[in-house]
């Protein structure tokens, strides 16, 4: 069985229809303080039930009692009525299982009910086993009075022994000591401590307590699945907290311990945590889509105008924001550097995308360094050379050894270079075009009376480059003459800018 959500309506201050999704192996509960992290893994923890003789390694059920973990109270709770909905996955058969709570004066108890109305809901909880690891475990044993705590005779075997040891040095980050599990109970705690030959369960830090009652809970596991054979089915590991007391190497290493047996035991793990190192681990992992990544889901519950809505795998840069209580900053994204062949065409593509989402985070360098070379550039094999994007003049389509269909590679608009195609295509342009101011003299005879020869292509960039046509014809940048020329040709424009996206 695997829980797929959890739907809240009208729980306490969440929202109408909160939803928080569950991993296949990992979830993450996060939030600022009061978001009610806990309660939701009260209410899983309501949910299941296991009517079975074997017991933890500790001795104690595979089931918690949900008012262990969160209580209602008389004055905000008792006079309303609350309802969860869980969907669950058996077999690739998904079900809803709805809880409701209610107050039944006549014994003064208020209630958690499974609603008997829903086909197929069951009247009871479902039979599934399941560990809570509370913030009880935080309590060191040493600040425990000592004759209050007492040996608990627990028959651990050798393999027990051996992963405790091995599992306690891989999360602690210990190399040459050995570790030994030692049993015992308090009345804040029922515990595998660590023993060693400098220290025994007195010289546990809170941080060794917190990985031993963690590392009980899988050899809990690992003994069940023995015991019950084919008919075991997985189980579920609630921890609150799972950061406290532990150093960020130790968390790091506890997730990708807990993620290998959640899928060796066919486990859902869902802890609460305000760990930026927990949350940047997983986030990065979900989003590689990596083993660990596939079967983990980030919920972060925020509060707005006092009421509650949940986030599912929000960016880790929003997460950290958020609990940091920080200030975003605008920051200008990385350009990506394109290099044409001259400052003709760097001069051309910065009017062809001035209007366009592509001018933000693109920048344009002409490289100076011939068509020849560029061209060769662009159509070599090696590793560096590919990484750059190229925008190369219409004519080098003609070249064969240009691969057209290769991801850092495109083309300007036309079959030749920039300074030929406006030549030609304003010398086509009629008289009395607006192009041409008559009042000011600044006509079609006076642009080309110096550049006659249309066959010459030295002819067009000599007229290109023409100080004096710069001033009264091209405008700023070449803008008014790139302009008008974009005005005729707006289908041409738009095909250059996608062919721009692709190779970005």
């Amino acid at each position: 069985m695997k829980l797929v959500s959890l739907k809240s309506t009208n729980f306490r201050h969440f929202s109408d229809e909160t939803e928080v999704s569950f991993g296949d192996r990992i979830t993450v509960i996060s939030g600022q303080n009061g978001t009610g992290n806990s309660s939701l893994l009260g209410w899983v923890a309501q949910l299941c039930k296991f009517d079975s003789d074997i017991k933890q390694v500790t001795g104690v059920k595979f089931e918690e009692d949900w008012g262990k973990i969160f209580r209602f109270c008389k004055e905000n709770d008792y006079n309303k009525k609350y309802k969860v909905a869980f969907e669950i996955e058996e077999n690739g058969i998904k079900n809803q299982v709805e809880l409701s709570t209610r107050f039944i004066p006549s014994v003064n108890r208020y209630k958690c009910d499974f609603d008997r109305n829903i086909k197929g809901s069951p009247k009871r909880a479902i039979q599934f086993p399941l560990i809570y690891l509370g913030l009880r475990r935080l309590i060191p044993l040493s600040t425990e009075s000592e004759n209050k705590i007492k040996k608990n005779n627990i028959q651990l075997s050798t393999s027990d022994i051996s992963l405790f040891n091995s599992l306690s040095k891989e999360i602690l980050l210990l190399i040459d000591e050995s570790i030994t599990p030692d049993a015992v109970k308090s009345p804040n705690k029922n515990v595998l401590a660590m023993k060693t030959k400098h220290y025994n369960h007195l010289g546990n830090s809170a941080g060794q307590d917190n990985i031993g009652q963690i590392l009980a809970a899988i050899i809990s596991f690992t003994k069940l699945k023995e015991k019950l054979g084919t008919s075991y089915k997985g189980g579920i590991l609630l921890i609150d907290e799972i950061d406290a007391t532990l150093y960020a190497g130790s968390q790091i290493k506890l997730l990708t311990i807990l993620n290998k047996y959640a899928t060796l035991l066919n486990l859902q793990v869902i802890f609460s945590t305000h760990s930026v190192e927990i949350l940047e681990f997983i986030s990065n992992e979900i989003e590689l889509k990596s083993f660990i990544g596939k079967g983990s889901v980030i919920n972060f519950l925020k509060t707005t105008d006092g009421i509650i809505s949940n986030e599912i795998n929000p960016s880790i840069d929003w997460i950290k924001l958020k609990i940091k209580a920080l200030r975003g900053i605008n920051q200008k994204p990385e350009k990506i550097n394109l290099i044409c062949e001259d400052l003709s065409a760097e001069l051309w593509i910065k009017n062809l995308i001035r209007n366009s989402d592509l001018k933000s985070f693109v920048s344009i360098g002409g490289a100076n360094l011939g068509k020849g070379t560029l061209s060769s550039m662009a159509k070599s094999n090696s590793k560096v050379l590919q990484q750059l994007k190229y925008v190369l003049d219409g004519d080098a389509r003609n070249d064969k050894n240009i691969d057209s269909t290769k991801k850092n590679v495109t083309f300007l608009p036309g079959d030749s270079g920039v300074e030929i195609i406006m030549y030609h295509f304003i010398r086509s342009l009629p008289e009395n075009d607006e192009f041409w101011n008559d009042s000011m003299n600044l006509t079609k005879q006076i642009c080309f009376m110096n550049h006659q020869n249309a066959s010459n292509q030295n002819v067009a960039k000599d007229w290109f480059d023409d100080n004096e046509n710069k001033r009264d014809f091209f405008g700023r940048g070449y803008s008014k003459l790139f302009n008008r020329w974009k005005r005729d040709n707006i289908s041409t424009v738009n095909e250059f800018l996608e062919n721009l996206k692709n190779i970005l």
